[in-house]
């Protein structure tokens, strides 16, 4: 009888793992379409700079853009979700704040993508000489740029979270997964963009969403290793 006891147990813990490891596939996609967004909005913007000589983007590009990261960013709470499952067993409280501030993290940089279509559409229709997109954000109001302050402090206090827990041996996950956690992510994928125009151009304001695609696939390796 207590056999039976330890494979149900066993059993069940495989089935939330499991779960947790598709959780973190599902975000993953997400982070993938809401990156698509992104370029595409990016695109938009950059190709009315004349010093890059892009092609002209499709009319309908900019709200696909729009749409893709907006409906797609809320799914990362379900990817926090899974990386809380890897905190949980050194600490449940641990766990809670990671997916509590990821999931709002996520919250917020729906209405940010939101605000940024918004924004570059304005400035379509103004007729505005188009610049840099990092220099666009600074001029673009207090509201997107407190959006913009509010998602990086949590995403911080998520990431700090993970990392801490991850890299002092409380967990199953091997330490080096700590260093896949979005904010230094972000942070190392922005700092890679600056030296090209090009490249600071798209990969650096795109950097958060592309960092938390490589964050959910890590997640999702590791929870499908646990599991096995």
């Amino acid at each position: 009888m207590h056999h039976r006891a330890a494979n149900g147990k066993r059993d069940r813990r495989r089935a939330v793992v499991t779960a947790s490891a598709r959780h973190a596939a599902a975000a993953a996609l997400a982070a993938f379409v809401a990156s698509a967004g992104d370029l595409l909005l990016l695109y938009v913007g950059n190709a009315q700079r004349p010093e890059l000589a892009l092609p002209p983007a499709g009319p309908a590009w900019l709200w696909l853009g729009g749409a893709l990261g907006v409906l797609a960013i809320p799914f990362y709470a379900l990817g926090y979700r899974a990386a809380a499952r890897l905190v949980a067993p050194a600490s449940v409280r641990g766990a809670r704040a990671l997916f509590a501030t990821g999931a709002a993290g996520a919250l917020v940089g729906s209405v940010i993508h939101g605000l940024t279509t918004w924004h570059i559409q304005r400035g379509l229709a103004s007729g505005a000489a188009a610049g840099d997109p990092m220099a666009s954000l600074a001029e673009s109001g207090s509201v997107l740029l407190v959006a913009w302050g509010i998602a990086a402090l949590l995403v911080l206090v998520a990431s700090a979270v993970f990392l801490w827990f991850v890299t002092r041996d409380a967990t199953d996950v091997p330490r080096a997964a700590g260093l896949a956690n979005p904010a230094l992510l972000t942070l190392v994928l922005a700092a890679a963009g600056l030296p090209s125009d090009l490249l600071r151009s798209f990969l650096t304001p795109a950097a958060p969403n592309i960092a938390h695609l490589v964050f959910f696939i890590v997640c999702a390796r590791v929870l499908r290793a646990t599991r096995a």
